[in-house]
């Protein structure tokens, strides 16, 4: 049996419980319409958008690609991949404006609302089945665990990497 710190399953499912709680803190956060609250709300919205690039290279680069070998549902998993390609747009019209524009708390709001449909897809979808695949799931997860942390140690180059990916 995998060990806890080890299963990939454990590790995305507290990644999403983690970004669901930015998204919780940004609205509680966002529902204060003080002057002051701008700069955190900015600064929140900016890590939920680095949080959702670290997800979605992860995703993209070692879930997907076994899922698809694991699964062979192709169609879920290119609709996953469209909706990573919507939320990089999404990420960048928050990346790119102030929180003192007019739409930001709009455009922050429209982002995690994506985003938290997206997760509850792959929860549904990805998990159950990765998990009886028969992959080494503990290879996985240290893969997982590893990336993230190289991920983790360049947050402005995976900023603008979210900006210019959703204009090329």
């Amino acid at each position: 049996m995998t060990q806890p710190h080890n299963d990939p399953i454990t590790q995305l499912e507290a990644a999403h419980e983690a970004l669901r709680r930015l998204f919780a803190d940004w609205r509680s956060l966002a529902a204060r319409k003080i002057p002051v609250a701008q700069a955190l709300r900015q600064g929140l919205a900016e890590r939920i958008c680095l949080e959702l690039t670290i997800h979605t290279r992860l995703a993209e680069e070692l879930i997907y690609p076994l899922a698809r070998q694991a699964i062979g549902e192709l169609e879920t998993l290119d609709r996953a991949a469209d909706e990573h390609a919507a939320g990089r747009s999404l990420m960048c019209q928050v990346l790119v404006s102030q929180a003192d524009d007019p739409r930001y708390d709009e455009r922050v709001t429209q982002l995690c609302e994506f985003m938290e449909r997206h997760l509850r897809m792959e929860r549904q979808v990805l998990h159950a089945p990765l998990r009886r695949c028969g992959a080494d799931l503990a290879l996985l997860g240290r893969r997982l665990r590893e990336r993230r942390q190289e991920l983790e140690a360049v947050p402005e180059a995976l900023r603008e990497d979210a900006i210019v990916s959703s204009t090329a």
